[in-house]
């Protein structure tokens, strides 16, 4: 899927039916990819290595509950 439907609501959804889901983000969105070690940040501000750019990254949304 692509930016547009990465709302909170379709995540949600997503999440609730244990599936792993692959999507680009808006840049506005709040992440963190410290498992709670920061506070979250702008998109744009993490940090990727090679392997992370060629196969994407686990992070959590702000706004999306962790099960």
């Amino acid at each position: 899927m692509d930016s547009w439907y990465a709302t909170q609501r379709l995540m949600i959804l997503i999440d609730n039916l244990d599936k792993i889901y692959y999507c680009p983000l808006k840049s506005n969105r709040l992440v963190d990819d410290s498992g709670g070690v920061k506070k979250y940040q702008k998109l744009e501000g993490l940090k990727w290595n090679e392997l992370e750019l060629a196969s994407g990254k686990i992070i959590k949304i702000k706004g999306i509950p962790v099960r």
